[in-house]
């Protein structure tokens, strides 16, 4: 069975009509500290984090919005359930019974595909540089700009780090939404509690897309992964590992009613990102088809 866990910040509107395509399964909710919580309460089979985290793009605060997330979904799960993450602006792009019923015959457990890091591409500087969206975060204002000039020179100016402190972890990222299962989940979070993965991961960029991949190709789990032989990125970019979802390959702009062509043929289950005014087709169109 699948247990769906949300990361929701904005589009309030469009929260209850995901949660009742996700029916009839329970959804777990994490709201950014950010956002007024009563916009998005009182959906059904719904439960939300209490301890809400002000989650900002590129930082770890998505990861502890995350590990939050799942701490709570773990009550509602057995140890072969998987945990589905998802943002509120994920929306499913096939009948979710499909979608559970893949997880239920893949003959793979975990659905978390992922590339090494620290190659000889621009990607190693995702973890060699030094960012720090979460003190100097990204977002629209008057001081947009100089926020971006200052994070940017403090990743060229700011002491890099060098793959000496992974020591024998070998950093790994893909996308961040994944399905894994509910044993798997428990045993990476037992690992998270180490102090150290933080510190590893505190001021890289995007970290949500590194720290869960890295503890689990790490350790045993990764033979549970449909490839479990680490690869380098060899010029892809994160969209190229997305595990079930229709995405744009740049990650930007909002998917709309003209993309359903690609979307069908993609055969993906999700889609990724929609809005609830610019994809108002598009969602209406996704329903008929469940």
């Amino acid at each position: 069975m699948p247990v769906f866990a949300v990361l929701a910040h904005t589009e309030p509107e469009l929260l209850p009509r995901l949660v009742e395509r996700l029916a009839p399964y329970p959804v777990v909710v994490h709201v950014d500290a950010r956002s007024p919580g009563d916009d998005f309460a009182g959906l059904p089979r719904t439960t939300y984090i209490r301890e809400r985290v002000a989650v900002r793009w590129g930082g770890f605060s998505v990861v502890r919005a995350t590990l939050a997330l799942y701490r709570t979904a773990l009550r509602f799960t057995q140890p072969s359930d998987h945990i589905v993450l998802l943002s509120g602006q994920c929306y499913p792009a096939r009948p979710v019974e499909e979608f559970a019923a893949h997880l239920a015959s893949a003959p793979f457990r975990q659905h978390c595909r992922a590339a090494t890091v620290l190659d000889d591409t621009a990607a190693a500087g995702r973890v060699l540089k030094r960012w720090y969206f979460d003190a100097v975060p990204t977002g629209p204002g008057l001081t947009h700009l100089p926020r971006a000039l200052l994070r940017r020179g403090i990743s060229e100016m700011a002491p890099r780090r060098t793959p000496s402190v992974f020591g024998d972890i070998e950093p790994m990222a893909g996308s961040q939404w994944t399905a894994l299962t509910a044993d798997c989940v428990a045993d990476l979070l037992g690992k998270a509690e180490d102090r150290r993965w933080e510190n590893l991961f505190r001021t890289t960029l995007a970290p949500d897309e590194m720290f869960f991949h890295t503890l689990l190709w790490n350790t045993g789990w990764r033979n549970e992964v449909e490839d479990p032989v680490p690869r380098p990125r060899a010029g892809r970019v994160t969209a190229d590992f997305t595990n079930f979802h229709y995405v744009d390959r740049l990650l930007k702009g909002t998917r709309t009613l003209a993309e359903l062509p690609a979307i069908e043929g993609s055969r993906m289950f999700f889609v990724r990102k929609v809005g609830s005014l610019q994809s108002a087709g598009l969602l209406d169109a996704l329903d008929t088809r469940s």
